[in-house]
């Protein structure tokens, strides 16, 4: 009787650690995908300059960069480059903003690229230090339809268990091959890497039937 009076302190100092520690599994992604019919036509697309949200200052021109690599791993699209003097962005993504898209902008588009579709992305949370966070919003517009066929709206923020959880299920299954001595916490402090992560997140909403 006395050793199990004994061990309750034990337990109990135990029990909130434990409460904490979550075995590691993918976060639940707000995303949606099209019917397949809608998508078929999208092949050719263009990605937009990605925006920030008021008061956030990120490097945009390296993110955009980052979600393209992953982008171009799903092999499913041809990426068309956007030129440097290209001014339609601007006019698409102030118009998107106001909640009101030109459609004469998006014409412009098509008929200058050739694509069938325009991702726009916005960066809507950003806090590269540690626990970082990155809060990233997508729309794939159909030239063809003018509909959005692919969408996602994702926060992943360190101070989050379930981000946690999610940042050691992609070090165990994505990043084994490339393993460092600091191991998954290694994403919570290289800013790249941790975008690159939450790209890698999003872009695996693409599954199709």
């Amino acid at each position: 009787m006395r050793a199990a009076n004994l061990l309750l302190p034990l337990i109990a100092l135990l029990a909130p650690a434990c409460h904490w520690e979550r075995a590691p599994a993918k976060k639940p992604i707000n995303s949606y995908l099209a019917d397949p019919r809608d998508l078929a036509n999208v092949r050719r697309i263009i990605v937009l300059p990605f925006t920030e949200e008021a008061g956030i200052r990120a490097d945009l021109k390296r993110m955009r960069e980052t979600f393209l690599a992953e982008l171009a791993k799903l092999r499913r699209f041809e990426i068309v480059p956007l030129p440097q003097e290209a001014e339609e962005d601007e006019v698409l993504n102030r118009t998107l903003h106001l909640g009101r898209l030109s459609t004469q902008a998006m014409v412009s588009v098509c008929e200058r690229y050739h694509v069938d579709g325009v991702l726009f992305a916005n960066v809507t949370s950003w806090r590269p230090y540690k626990p970082p966070i990155l809060g990233l919003r997508t729309q794939l517009l159909s030239v063809h339809s003018g509909a959005t066929v692919w969408a996602t709206d994702v926060l992943y923020d360190c101070t989050d268990r379930s981000t946690i959880a999610d940042l050691k299920h992609y070090d165990q299954h994505v990043e084994a091959a490339d393993a460092t001595m600091h191991g998954w916490e290694m994403l919570l402090i290289a800013p790249t890497m941790f975008a690159a992560y939450v790209a890698h997140r999003v872009v695996g909403t693409w599954i199709e039937d």
